[in-house]
């Protein structure tokens, strides 16, 4: 009993590195994938963004006035923008990610900067790996109260 237990003490710990790095790389790749995103907002250029939406996302914005669902109520909200710089640049601050199987949650505070104006908002953007790749299947977006 004493060998089972310590036998499968030593495979967790030896899974547990292996997961880190594998979650570190999900990190990276779903930062990039919003840097992709937000640089498309500084050109006025909503499809970046709807490029990772899945076609059944909801989406919370304080831009909308109710839960968005589906695609193509997202793409109605992104193309009032469309032509529309919605920032000068931007920064993603303090990123995390929590996966279980093919979903992952990520988190973070933007901070988009007009001018010497800047406002911050919390990000979560939960993701599924599909066959394509990462998309984004629910996004919600609180502005940050300032003191």
């Amino acid at each position: 009993m004493k060998n089972a237990f310590l036998m499968l003490a030593a495979a967790a710990w030896c899974v547990a590195p292996a997961r880190a790095e594998a979650n570190d790389q999900i990190l990276r790749d779903l930062v990039a994938l919003e840097h992709q995103a937000m640089d498309g907002w500084i050109a006025g250029n909503p499809d970046p963004a709807m490029a990772l939406a899945d076609a059944g996302i909801t989406y919370i914005h304080a831009a909308a006035d109710k839960r968005l669902v589906g695609l193509p109520a997202v793409k109605a909200l992104y193309e009032r923008f469309r032509g529309t710089p919605l920032f000068d640049k931007y920064e993603i601050l303090d990123p995390q990610v929590q996966v279980a199987g093919p979903v992952a949650v990520l988190t973070y505070r933007f901070v988009r900067h007009n001018g010497t104006a800047a406002e911050e908002w919390n990000a979560t953007q939960v993701y599924e790996r599909k066959q394509e790749g990462w998309r984004v299947i629910h996004a919600h977006w609180s502005q940050v109260r300032q003191p």
